[in-house]
């Protein structure tokens, strides 16, 4: 893959070696330009002070396990997808203690086991028994060494570069000798290649060991000390330099490539295989990428206006994990990214006009014939992006006359394409430099049959309005004309359309779905709540014919609900919601791949759904799928089968055909158990002992699928005492129990995918713990047997006593607690509503806000969060001129049009009056409230009806992120209010965001 190289800043003078190794211009030109328009997303572990002790990240290194450890200058930390455990010099935990603090390298052998490199008191290697840390046996100068490099030997024994040599450390006992054969200096650079060869450099001096000798290489024109070694396939081997940049040593010639950033030479640093040929290298100006193929050097680095680019410049060590992850420890930041996604990619800086200017955001999406991508923004205008005949990705070329707001493409086979939208319908050319326009009235949908093009209305445009269904004669493109039969249809306002065989036209709307015959011009209307349509939400967002000639409907909230043809005509047989799968219940895109099977983008994420058995199957953030909501029917599928969706913050690629990411044998591990509360480690293959006293047991645990850890569910039970699964996420990933009964008992742990029907199962074989917990000694055989005799002898005494009396309480104790209970229920759950709800909308009240609010801020500087005030503007002339029950009318519509313009993980509330707050969670970005004011003014395009009255109203919105924890509810609350009155100041009918954030 070819990445978005920044080379903004960055000059690559290069002596250009004359044949490429192993590279021709076809290899060249066969190049998939949207592969190499795709960018990489770094995924941040861990940053700031959620890194162990705040330390600053040195080095990464994989263990036998599985587990990331993380070497900083304040300890030694184990990741484990979700969480550290620390390691210093004075643990409390039961953990082992480090010599020092100051942790240059860490490394796992061949055996997966793990040493430390440490900045001045040697080499040191963690026994995963004990969960300590010991030396090797025999005392040498590595004692006392500087630790920066270590690289197994080829068996079971390590190459150890310090400050005062190389060492070497041989066989299962761990004896350590010093390397005599080399110039005394520390070692900068140390490799071992594929074919077996150790190279070691000393400085500016390269060596090769051969036999028990190490020979010098001779290196014109290599200057600066070597920091970075690592062979390529073709046998060449790259040096990484201080100051001279990048040179390839092979068949005993020299190949320099200089590097310059802002004028200077970057010091480089280690070299590793990122897979997929290419070989990276650390900088404090970015990784620097290698393709020895084509011999093209590249840079990876922070770009503040895309997302998920680089963290931060300065690196201080890469690593490539057992699933081809590789580990990016920067300055301040632990982060991960796939380098070479194939059947899932994202692209965003391909929607950058120029450098300088800001991503565009591309919110539908149409594909050209001649492989050209389309796009609309919601306050820009409509894009061409296309490929070059280089097969590298072109630059975004606006269409012509720079149409805003499209809506729907589309194209004829001939290639010249049609463009709707809020400004009219245009038909543009092929290369979209010349167009003309068909309408100026606004227009939402497309959709090309033979000779004749049906386009949707339904939008107002500030100056006119269309509605329904018109067709255009493509034979002759001229204006739409209106169908006759578009006044029966469920609503004006068309959001989707498919054909099916039989001259059935399907007509999607805001409020429900309609059947066109267009032989006799009959139209049969569904809307949710008929039960012969199935549909469970009105907005119709999408629909889509399947091979089987079925109809899917894509519904806003309700799911998508599967039409078939049967005796008795056209009636629901499916419906796929969240849960049998789907990510969300808003539906936003429907589209098949060559294969037939279905594919959806939902604002949670994306699915493929098997339309023979339904089963779902979402595509997570493992499987490379990089935003995880998308546009109402922004989608397309490409000539080639690929398909691509339009996601909130860039364009995500399918490609079907390639692989799906293949069931990981990430393994599934305990991360930490504990005992009537000690720390201990489970013995191997023996039993773990719980001790009397709470006989309680804590077992932590993880799956190390790091690309898909917030994504795992669990499942755990203790057998013999339970026969169900209790299930668990991520986040509370944790079996916990307290006074087990005695004897032995088996603890498992499972991971858990999603079945059929919104069912489970187990996904693999489960980890199991084997326990004892002992017995007291009242526990024992013996007493028990005197204890049960006496026992007996009492309670039968007693029962005999007390049999009367009871069995006459009994029934009459029993009818007065059913009746106190169901009182109790009613009064609890009455006051419950009184407390919490807005009795006119049947929003939450100020009360309910409050404590919603404050629970968001305790969480903010993890999880930051927008708060939107909104006012209706003059509402307060509705009441004096047409009265409080037409006041009252409107707030009601008003709450129900910004519920369902809202996210399901948003909340809304109503203050009082007519003010109402809105809680954005999960804030990506602060484009993303931009985004929802967006939506929420399209929500009142229409005007509302209330009573005999349409009223068209407007909206003040004022917005405030919150970053920070410990702020208080009345500062957050202040700043949007403060904004509020800055929106309405401005003319009203706008929205502004706070530029103060709390707290800073």
């Amino acid at each position: 893959m070819a990445w978005r190289y920044g080379f903004s800043a960055m000059m690559v003078a290069v002596a250009m070696i004359a044949a490429p190794v192993r590279a021709t211009a076809a290899a060249a030109a066969r190049t998939d330009p949207w592969v190499a328009a795709a960018d990489l997303f770094f995924k941040i572990a861990a940053r700031d002070d959620a890194i162990p002790d705040a330390g600053v990240p040195r080095a990464v290194a994989q263990d036998g396990e599985g587990f990331i450890w993380l070497a900083t200058d304040g300890g030694l930390a184990r990741w484990d997808g979700t969480g550290f455990k620390s390691y210093v010099t004075d643990p409390t935990d039961g953990s082992g203690a480090l010599p020092e603090l100051m942790v240059n390298m860490v490394y796992a052998d061949r055996a997966g086991l793990l040493w430390l490199g440490m900045s001045a008191d040697g080499l040191w290697w963690r026994d995963p028994q004990s969960d300590r840390f010991r030396r090797p046996l025999n005392r040498t100068a590595l004692d006392q060494a500087h630790i920066t490099l270590i690289v197994d030997d080829g068996g079971d024994g390590l190459w150890v570069g310090s400050d005062v040599g190389l060492g070497r450390v041989r066989g299962p006992d761990h004896r350590a000798t010093m390397v005599r054969d080399l110039p005394a200096g520390a070692i900068t650079a140390l490799h071992r290649s594929r074919s077996g060869a150790l190279w070691v450099a000393v400085g500016t001096r390269l060596f090769r060991q051969a036999g028990a000798r190490f020979v010098p290489i001779a290196l014109a024109g290599v200057d600066g000390e070597i920091t970075g070694l690592h062979d390529d396939a073709a046998g060449g081997l790259w040096l990484a330099t201080h100051g001279s940049g990048l040179h390839r040593l092979a068949a005993g010639a020299v190949r320099h490539w200089p590097l310059r950033v802002d004028g200077r030479s970057p010091p480089l640093g280690a070299i590793i295989d990122a897979g997929a040929g290419q070989l990276w290298v650390t900088s404090r100006a970015g990784i620097v990428t290698i393709d020895p193929v084509r011999a093209r050097i590249g840079r990876l680095v922070h770009d503040a206006n895309l997302a998920a680019t680089l963290p931060e410049n300065g690196i201080n060590h890469l690593f490539r994990d057992r699933s081809g992850l590789v580990w990016v420890a920067s300055d301040a930041v632990l982060s991960y990214v796939d380098p070479a996604p194939r059947r899932v990619l994202g692209l965003v800086g391909a929607l950058r006009p120029t450098p300088t200017q800001a991503v565009d955001v591309a919110w539908t999406l149409g594909a050209a014939p001649d492989g050209a991508i389309w796009y609309g923004s919601p306050d820009g205008p409509a894009s061409r992006l296309a490929p070059t005949g280089k097969g590298q990705p072109g630059a975004v070329r606006r269409l012509s006359g720079a149409r805003r707001d499209a809506q729907s493409f589309a194209f004829t086979p001939a290639g010249d394409g049609f463009v709707a939208g809020g400004d009219g319908l245009y038909q543009v050319s092929r290369d979209g430099q010349r167009s003309r326009m068909l309408s100026s009235l606004p227009w939402s949908r497309l959709l090309i049959r033979g000779t004749q093009m049906f386009v949707g209305g339904g939008s107002d445009n500030g100056r006119a309005r269309s509605g329904g269904v018109a067709t255009v004669d493509l034979r002759h493109p001229g204006a739409p004309v209106p169908t006759p039969w578009s006044g029966r249809l469920t609503d004006p306002r068309v959001r989707s359309l498919a054909m099916m065989p039989g001259n059935l036209l399907w007509v999607g709307t805001a409020r429900g779905l309609n059947r066109v015959d267009l032989a006799s011009g009959a139209v049969t209307r569904l809307v949710r709540g008929d039960a012969m349509s199935g549909l469970r939400g009105n907005y119709v967002s999408t629909l889509l014919a399947d091979r089987q000639g079925r109809l899917w409907a894509g519904t806003v909230g309700g799911g998508i609900t599967i039409l078939a043809r049967g005796p008795a005509g056209w009636r629901a047989v499916a419906h796929i919601g969240r849960r049998d799968g789907l990510p969300h219940d808003t539906v936003d895109k429907l589209l098949t791949d060559r294969s037939g099977t279905i594919w959806a983008s939902t604002d949670g994420g994306i699915a493929q759904i098997d339309p023979a058995s339904l089963t779902v199957t979402p595509l997570r953030a493992a499987d490379g799928v990089p935003f995880t909501a998308y546009w109402t029917g922004g989608g397309a599928t490409m000539g080639d089968g690929r398909l691509m969706f339009a996601g909130f913050g860039g364009l995500t690629l399918v490609d079907p055909a390639a692989p799906a990411r293949p069931a990981t044998t990430a393994p599934l591990r305990f991360t930490a158990i504990r005992a009537n509360g000690q720390p201990v480690i489970a013995p191997a293959g023996q039993p773990l002992t719980v001790p009397t006293g709470q006989r309680s047991l804590t077992a932590e645990f993880a799956r190390l699928d790091y690309a898909g850890a917030r994504d795992q569910i669990y499942a755990y039970r203790l057998l013999p005492y339970e026969t169900g699964w209790t299930r668990t996420d991520a986040l509370h990933r944790v079996a916990r129990y307290t006074n087990i009964p005695p004897g032995r008992a088996t603890l498992m742990i499972a991971t858990v995918t999603p079945g059929a029907h919104g069912g489970w199962r187990i996904a693999a074989p489960p980890l199991t713990l084997e326990i004892d917990v002992a017995r007291r000694w009242f526990e024992t055989i013996a007493f028990r047997i005197l204890a049960a005799v006496a026992a007996f002898a009492i309670v039968y005494m007693l029962v005999h006593l007390r049999l009367r009396h009871a069995r006459a309480r009994q029934k009459h104790l029993e009818r007065l607690v059913e009746r106190r209970t169901a009182e109790l229920l009613a009064s609890q759950s009455e006051l419950e509503k009184l407390a919490y709800t807005d009795t006119l909308t049947g929003l939450g009240n100020r009360r309910l806000y409050g404590e919603t609010l404050s629970r968001h801020l305790g969480a903010a500087r993890h999880a930051p969060f927008a708060l939107l005030l909104i006012d209706l503007d003059r509402f307060k002339q509705v009441n004096d001129e047409l009265g409080h029950d037409v006041g009252d009318a409107l707030l009601v519509e008003v709450a129900d049009r910004l519920t369902a313009a809202i996210r399901q993980q948003d909340s809304i509330f109503r203050l009082g009056g007519d003010e109402f707050a809105i809680i954005i969670a999960s804030l990506d970005s602060s484009r993303a409230i931009g985004d929802m004011c967006r939506r929420l003014y399209a929500a009142f395009a229409d005007p509302v009806i209330a009573g005999p009255h349409r009223l068209q109203v407007m909206l003040s919105i004022g917005a405030v992120v919150a970053r920070a924890e410990g702020l208080s509810t009345e500062a957050v609350y202040k700043l949007a209010d403060l904004a509020l009155y800055d929106a309405k100041r401005s003319g009203r009918g706008t929205w502004r965001l706070s530029p103060t954030e709390p707290g800073g």
